[in-house]
């Protein structure tokens, strides 16, 4: 399974691309900023998006890539989300004031299908084993769990503290673990209430995890990276721990 690292920034700026993630050329998790680095014939190839919450950074490439490619699509793209998610981008999204109604269009055939999933649900997409993992963050939220032949990996999608994921991991034991931890240590009250993980957080969560993944940080605030992974690494000196970079390419 090939990992392209569109975007993994907590923020935007110079060079920093919100989270998107392009798994084997035909699935995005997520459609952040980072969908403006595809090609055309790239964001054709989509067949498939899962979506771990309705905030603006994970969606704002979706409906702009659905517009660049309406002429040109042959398939429509299934859109994957839980109910409070679809429900917002069908409101506030696709509702023909912010931009056109993709569910709709064209008549014969919706360049989009929405399709609504919950927690704990187990999908079968391009031959992919995804399991719906619990998140905690002020919006509703999901991660994902995505299993391929011998190999694996879990992304937490933005989640604060998230005791109920800890057993589903030790249980599945991924290969790879992308965690967002957002905020450093000096800023714990903030992190709480964003739903966000500190490094100090990330290794009380850790605690729990019985499995040794790799651990790869994500949605880093810009500005912070630096810090955030000096202050991961001397928590936690016994794990492999690093960050996302842009445009890293991981083969699971």
């Amino acid at each position: 399974m090939k990992l392209e690292i569109l975007g993994c920034s907590g923020g935007i700026g110079h060079g920093l691309k919100t989270t998107t993630f392009l798994i084997d050329e035909s699935l995005l998790l997520d459609a952040g900023t980072g969908v403006e680095l595809l090609k055309m014939d790239q964001m054709l190839a989509i067949r498939d998006v899962i979506i771990t919450h309705a905030h603006i950074d994970h969606i704002i490439g979706l409906p702009l890539m659905l517009a660049t490619i309406y002429d040109q699509h042959q398939e429509p793209i299934n859109v994957y989300a839980l109910p409070e998610v679809i429900e917002a981008l069908k409101q506030h999204i696709f509702n023909w004031t912010i931009w056109p109604d993709y569910t709709q269009l064209p008549e014969n055939k919706p360049i989009i299908r929405l399709h609504k999933i919950n927690v704990g649900d187990h999908l079968t997409v391009q031959g992919k084993k995804i399991e719906v993992l619990p998140s905690v963050h002020p919006t509703p939220t999901v991660g994902y769990l995505i299993k391929a032949e011998d190999c694996s990996f879990a992304f937490t999608g933005d989640t604060g503290i998230n005791d109920a994921l800890w057993p589903i991991m030790n249980q599945q034991k991924p290969d790879t673990l992308i965690i967002d931890v957002s905020f450093t240590d000096e800023v714990d009250e903030l992190a709480r209430l964003s739903g966000h993980l500190t490094p100090s957080h990330l290794a009380e969560q850790l605690e729990q995890f019985e499995h040794n993944s790799r651990i790869l940080i994500t949605h880093l605030k810009p500005g912070f990276e630096d810090t955030i992974m000096q202050q991961c690494r001397k928590l936690l000196p016994g794990w492999q721990i690093d960050r996302l970079h842009h445009r890293d390419i991981i083969q699971l």
